[in-house]
């Protein structure tokens, strides 16, 4: 009976993971993980939390996680062998694209929205509001960039 239910979850999962955007899904929070991580970790560990210092640590985390997103994207969520110089060009260049997005909206935010909460709640907060914007856009860029011919 227990293995019955097991091979019945395991197969519900294996049918989810067919799903490309299911996997982008995963990818990106794994990705949001490791960039709210190492924010965090900076921020703490510097006593940093807005202004110039607050836009280079989250530069830097997010950097780290849209190199990690580029290979777990193209072997994983796309499943493309090779890619070519002009797409990995085009990663980049949406990737600097949606990174400014995040970067800007979350500092803007941070810097000049008052909702008089603690500052590093609040600095989470705008990077989520941030990442989502910019999730949408990966996704459909990374969709064109990564779609196989």
């Amino acid at each position: 009976m227990i293995k019955k239910l097991w091979n019945f979850g395991i197969g519900i999962i294996q049918y989810f993971l067919k799903f490309e955007f299911i996997r982008f899904g995963i990818v990106g929070f794994s990705n949001t993980v490791l960039d709210y991580g190492v924010m965090n970790i900076l921020m703490w560990t510097l006593k940093i939390n807005q202004g110039i210092g607050f836009v280079l640590i989250k530069l830097f985390s997010i950097i780290l996680a849209v190199i990690i997103s580029y290979y777990l994207n193209k072997w994983w969520t796309f499943r493309v062998q090779n890619t070519s110089k002009q797409q990995f060009t085009q990663f980049l260049i949406l990737s600097i694209i949606t990174i400014g997005v995040n970067v800007v909206l979350a500092s803007y935010l941070v810097d000049y929205v008052d909702l008089r909460l603690n500052k590093y709640l609040w600095a989470n907060i705008a990077s989520f509001v941030g990442a989502i914007i910019a999730i949408a856009l990966r996704y459909f860029g990374s969709r064109h960039i990564f779609k196989k011919k």
